[in-house]
């Protein structure tokens, strides 16, 4: 596990850091400007000349560190200092004045040379202000300029809890953070201006991390002991049974898609509920899922008192459409069931327009919906809740009483409490039709597996999203589907 921070997070880290542990900041500083310059060479960048721009707060401390260990390891380094404020911090004053001592002078402007390298040290995570004068004047031209393009902890001009860009921002080609990896770097503008987020440990204790408690994380491969455990003394019985309600007439790929990624999680015994017209399209595609069909409403309820009965884990939703029929469905489940719902998709749509029965239902709930889904169900816009995400998912969860995954190009997960969920893996390439109903099969394997209502969702998020960057890696983002995905959970399963 590892925690994602916003600004404030990240400078009560910095703080606690220096004035209740001790470690001074210009330790600090030193590490960060080691780790940047190793990156440098670990590019193995052709030793031309190399352009720093500084500002005069502890982000330029950085860029002056860089610069000064760069030109001793033998680099031609220029170093432009905007000089903007009036005022600069004690950091940067003493990394200043190591250079005067060596003999180092700055540019007056940005010169009108050839570089290889262009780093930016202007600003940090503490920017809260719109980026102008010199300031923008100076990250225009370098954005415009040649060479390979490295931030030094943010870029200059991304906010670094929401990733908006605060009037113009540097676009990086990496990004060496320091410590941990900054909210903003993932959303808005951020996740595209960063360029390739490397972490550099610089020697902040968990300690001090602990004491701030930051409110979200994410998994890594350290978490992958909480997968579900097979045991050699098992049948198909031990593994749980998922119920697929999906699948409306003549619709037959969400429930295929759903049906088979939860098979492919592990899940012991699968059965489709669904429209007659999909029978046999759907038994050539997943002959190993048990099928029940209807085609009128009476044999569409016989399915829901059956799979209350038979299931251990329901998914409902999936290519289900939106009527009469699969309304009362529903809502038959809701009222009924004792076994834990994944409600996604056509299911997300019935309850928008009838809210009400959450507040009757005492079933254990799971909600997957994208952020379309979630303007619906609380009727507000969708950048309205971009903007404010976490602490919309949490109010959401807590007041509803359910485990809500909200699905985006980085999704999260809330049950209501403090700490939250993000998944950081995962690609664009997911963004095709077929990828939230494989993310409701995994989950739903994850439930039937044994884990808890929140567990689940968040290891079958993070599952989902491994499997997204292995069928990257092997289809392309422009080629892969989703069942890529299914096919990539092969090979993330495997690694358990």
């Amino acid at each position: 596990m590892e925690y994602i921070v916003t600004k404030k997070e990240m400078q009560e880290i910095d703080s606690y850091t220096i004035n209740q542990i001790g470690i001074p900041a210009t330790v600090l500083m030193e590490r960060a400007a080691l780790q940047v310059v190793e990156e440098v060479e670990r590019l193995n960048i052709t030793r031309g000349r190399i352009l720093v721009v500084v500002e005069g707060g502890n982000n330029g401390g950085d860029g002056l560190a860089v610069a000064r260990i760069l030109l001793q390891k033998g680099y031609v380094v220029d170093v432009y200092y905007i000089a903007g404020f009036s005022k600069v911090s004690e950091q940067f004053r003493i990394q200043r004045d190591i250079l005067s001592n060596i003999g180092v002078s700055f540019c007056e402007n940005i010169p009108d040379k050839d570089y290889s390298v262009i780093v930016d040290g202007v600003f940090g995570v503490g920017l809260s202000r719109n980026v102008e004068g010199l300031q923008k004047m100076a990250i225009d031209t370098m954005n415009h300029m040649a060479g390979i393009k490295i931030a030094i902890d943010i870029p200059s001009g991304i906010d670094a809890t929401t990733g908006d860009i605060w009037g113009t921002a540097f676009k990086a080609d990496y990004t060496v953070t320091f410590g941990l990896k900054k909210l903003g770097m993932f959303f808005s503008d951020g996740i595209d201006y960063c360029g390739e987020i490397i972490c550099k440990d610089i020697g902040f204790p968990e300690y001090a991390v602990k004491a701030v408690e930051p409110k979200i994380y994410t998994y890594d491969m350290t978490d992958w002991s909480k997968l579900p455990k097979r045991i050699n003394n098992s049948n198909k019985g031990t593994y749980g049974r998922v119920a697929v309600i999906a699948g409306s007439k003549n619709m037959s790929g969400a429930a295929f898609l759903c049906g088979k990624a939860a098979y492919s999680t592990g899940v012991g015994l699968v059965k489709i509920y669904t429209h007659e017209s999909n029978r046999t399209i759907l038994q050539s595609q997943l002959p190993e899922a048990i099928m029940m069909t209807y085609n009128d409403y009476e044999g569409a309820l016989s399915c829901i008192e059956d799979a209350m009965k038979w299931a251990t884990v329901i998914v409902v939703g999936p290519g289900l459409g939106v009527d009469s029929t699969s309304e009362r469905m529903l809502y038959e489940l809701l009222i009924n069931t004792e076994v834990p719902l994944v409600i996604d998709a056509d299911a997300l749509n019935i309850l928008s327009n009838n809210m009400e029965l959450l507040e009757i239902s005492s079933a254990s709930i799971i909600m997957t919906p994208h952020m379309k889904e979630m303007s619906r169900l609380i009727q507000k816009e969708v950048a309205t809740i971009a903007k404010d995400r976490f602490a919309i998912a949490k109010q959401f969860a807590k007041k509803i009483g359910v485990t809500l995954v909200l699905k985006d190009a980085k999704s999260i997960v809330s049950d209501g409490g403090e700490q939250m969920f993000m998944s950081l893996e995962g690609n664009n390439g997911m963004s095709t039709g077929g990828s939230g109903d494989v993310l409701a099969g995994i989950i739903a394997g994850m439930l039937a597996g044994g884990l808890a209502l929140t567990e689940a969702a968040m290891m079958g998020t993070y599952i989902h999203c491994l499997a997204g960057d292995v069928a990257a890696e092997k289809k392309g983002k422009y080629a892969m589907l989703a069942s890529d995905i299914i096919a990539g959970l092969g090979e993330v399963m495997r690694n358990e």
